[in-house]
């Protein structure tokens, strides 16, 4: 079969071939591949053009986001049938860190996880991939379109519930007992700024605004663009970080419950800690691929977290039970962002395009998706007929 990656003593993205994947242990899946996400770290990986593939090979298959259709399962597979829509996970666990052993992985200690489609583990830009049920998730009916999506999701779901977790210090969360951190209608009286407007920060947004909170989105478009327009409809305030100063931000804001940065940004993502308010708590989930030095005044940045109880943390990556919670919770976002969803996915390119897709993408572009496949049967989705 084809697959899309890169190749040692080669340049750039490359298509070759491999051999089909086939059921090797009793609880293992067989996928055919319909779409795969193309997102940053993808294109970093081929513009750095380092990988490190696995058992010495000389190639590596990128891909780390994909929705399939499950085509074969071994004798102890016991949740999955053949014909099944599924999406994977990412991360495989180092088997020996407590984490790892608790299905975990994204909190690995030992650093000897690999990923799929980014270190030492062969991806999902391919026709096929096997791998265990437990890495594997059924994608419910009606949302089978944008499952895509799933990945990116996920990493905005661990981010939301880590932040509500901590947040859990705070019972009282306002005068109304239904706007504590661990009950249903936890967002209400609060505010947030989502930092990055690429497809991470929006579908963080989409699940913030999901939950009614009042939120503002930092980015560096102007007024007009897509990704503009697509925060605006959500519901958000827009702010131009790259005509305000992260004072004039600060100003505009006032004191916030939460910041969730998802942009790699890293001047921004530090000059606008102070815009956090009393108790409140900032989680970064971008990861700034540039070295970059930044003047700051770190004695009142560390007096403000310490004597406003504020935390400061990052978030890598997702485990099972986050892509669970995307999938549970993708068909209320498309009840709610239905029309705005449909619009997510900006770029289509069949597979066979695949040096196209990675040439410098357009501003105006959000979510890049190989299409690889196609549904067995056609599934209705956002504005499609069935």
């Amino acid at each position: 079969m084809f697959a899309i990656g890169l190749k040692r003593g080669l340049e750039g993205i490359q298509r070759f071939e491999v051999e089909k994947p086939s059921i090797q242990q009793e609880k293992q899946v067989l996928v055919r591949v319909i779409e795969t996400g193309i997102d940053g770290t993808d294109r970093h990986v081929v513009g750095a053009n380092r990988f490190e593939p696995p058992g010495g090979e000389d190639f590596f298959i990128l891909g780390h986001e994909a929705v399939g259709q499950v085509e074969e399962v071994g004798p102890a597979v016991r949740n999955l049938k053949v014909g099944d829509i599924v999406v994977p996970t990412v991360r495989r666990g180092c088997g020996l860190c407590a984490p790892c052993l608790h299905n975990m992985s994204d909190y690995c200690e030992t650093g000897l996880f690999t990923e799929r489609g980014i270190d030492r583990h062969h991806g999902y830009f391919t026709e096929y991939f096997a791998d265990e049920e437990d890495y594997i998730v059924k994608v419910p009916e009606g949302v089978e379109r944008l499952a895509v999506l799933t990945e990116p999701i996920s990493i905005n779901e661990k981010a939301i519930a880590e932040i509500r977790h901590i947040q859990e210090r705070l019972p009282w969360a306002c005068a109304h007992h239904e706007h504590r951190y661990d009950k249903p209608g936890w967002t209400g009286c609060k505010s947030a700024l989502v930092i990055g407007a690429g497809s991470l920060g929006l579908l963080g947004l989409s699940l913030l605004r999901l939950d009614g909170m009042h939120a503002y989105v930092a980015e560096v478009a102007p007024e007009e663009s897509l990704r503009v327009k697509l925060a605006k409809d959500m519901g958000a305030r827009y702010i131009n970080s790259k005509v305000e100063s992260s004072a004039e931000i600060v100003e505009i804001t006032g004191n916030l419950d939460i910041i969730l940065e998802a942009a790699g940004a890293t001047r921004l993502a530090l000059e606008l800690i102070p815009a956090l308010g009393k108790n409140g708590v900032y989680v970064l989930t971008g990861i700034p691929q540039k070295e970059q030095e930044v003047c700051l005044d770190g004695s009142k940045m560390l007096r403000d977290v310490v004597s406003e109880n504020q935390v400061v943390f990052g978030s890598v990556n997702s485990n099972r039970r986050h892509f669970e919670m995307a999938l549970e919770h993708l068909p209320s976002l498309l009840e709610s962002f239905g029309p705005i969803f449909s619009k997510f996915i900006t770029d289509r390119y069949p597979i066979t395009e695949y040096k196209k897709a990675f040439e410098a993408p357009d501003k105006e572009s959000v979510k890049a998706v190989f299409e690889v496949s196609g549904f067995e049967k056609r599934v209705e989705g956002p504005g499609e007929a069935a």
